[in-house]
């Protein structure tokens, strides 16, 4: 193996494939670590967000979402309805963790349930008990409202994703409603339906609906990964199904899925990673996808248990989308980073060349094995 040719390869090795071996995925745990930012007033210890600067996990508290460019964290959920910014990483300016920088009363008629910052820090969507997401613009002092979006029926906003670079805001509820919005215009679009392969895990919500528990837009081709009860679908930019979980896939129990995220992965890459679901009983699954058969594939499950309890947090991190960021419900987080071939040793490395000299995948990097 010629590891001096690796990082040219690195740029075009998909999302949490190893360089030099794109067919295989496996993560191993870097870091572990326990969240105490944002934590005050929460009734548990759950991970809300996560980021890893300079290879330090920094986390916060399950009403708070970060604002990465910012250095800051937005807290929501209390009885002022509205939110608060505060400090999340220390710097020249700012020497305490979790100071108040300024509060915002009275952005909803009752408690925010969710709020989602864009990557670029300027804009903050957020949803509330009452049915309603609101768009704000923030210029680091003032939270200006652009629009208040209708059309989920009745009960609370449960998550919420927004993309600058595809100028679209995607939003679920308890009404088991996904609607996508365009945030140029600040209309309504679309409604994301698809025929279920189970009458109890419609994403269309029909007769038996379930609340929506994630919905997240990938920035290099606009895909939305979603996950409704344990349904985990992906649509494009334009509403059609993509793909879904095959119907041989069924969740049960402590399996059932609690979170998921998407990646960054374009289309061009076909063996790249293309959503991230974490589980009530701590796994973390990486899938695939198979665009002939429209079908999710399940291709990694993180081998190590550090996770004994629900996932309420994922982020991918990392400019080649090597490194995942992992938060439980006990306050727990990790970083899982992509196998290096130089990170191997001699066994492992004769065995990996092994396999893909002979396309086989039964060796001790298969699935089957943890991977």
């Amino acid at each position: 193996v010629d590891f001096s040719s690796l990082p040219s390869l690195a740029m075009l090795t998909p999302p949490f494939c190893v360089v030099g071996a794109p067919q295989r995925v496996y993560l191993r745990v870097s870091t572990v670590d326990t969240c105490k930012v944002g934590m005050a007033g929460q009734i548990d210890s759950s991970v809300g967000d996560m980021c890893l600067v300079r290879g330090q996990l920094v986390g916060v508290g399950r009403t708070c979402a970060l604002i990465l460019p910012l250095r800051k964290y937005v807290r929501f959920g209390g009885p002022n309805n509205g939110v608060s910014l505060h400090v999340a990483m220390t710097s020249a300016r700012y020497r305490e963790v979790n100071k108040v920088l300024s509060i915002h009363d009275g952005m909803h008629r009752g408690p925010i349930s969710v709020a989602k910052p864009s990557l670029n820090g300027l804009w903050l969507v957020t949803g509330g008990m009452d049915s309603t997401v609101r768009v704000w613009k923030y210029n680091s002092q003032n939270m200006q409202l652009q629009a208040t979006l209708c059309g989920h029926d009745g009960g609370r906003i449960t998550c919420l994703d927004v993309s600058t670079t595809f100028g679209s805001i995607v939003t679920g509820g308890t009404d088991g409603k996904i609607l996508v919005w365009d945030l140029r215009t600040l209309t309504f679009l679309r409604q994301l339906n698809h025929a279920p392969s189970k009458p109890m895990s419609a994403h269309d919500g029909s007769a038996k609906c379930f609340a929506v528990k994630s919905v997240s837009i990938n920035h290099k081709n606009g895909n939305i990964v979603t996950l409704l009860h344990s349904t985990l679908c992906v649509f494009d930019i334009n509403g059609n199904l993509v793909a879904n979980q095959s119907p041989d896939v069924e969740f049960e129990g402590n399996d059932l899925p609690s979170c998921a995220i998407a990646t960054d992965c374009p289309e061009w890459m076909e063996l790249g990673i293309v959503a991230v679901s974490g589980h009530m009983n701590g796994d973390v699954r990486l899938w695939g996808m198979d665009y002939e058969s429209e079908l999710l594939i399940l291709r990694h499950v993180v081998p190590e248990n550090v996770h004994s309890c629900p996932i309420t947090a994922l982020r991918v991190s990392g400019d080649k989308q090597d490194t995942l960021l992992v938060g439980d419900k006990s306050g727990k987080m990790s970083a899982c980073t992509t196998l290096k071939l130089d990170q191997l040793n001699a066994s492992e490395l004769t065995s990996l060349v092994a396999e893909v000299q002979s396309g086989t995948t039964d060796g001790p990097f298969a699935l089957s094995d943890g991977c």
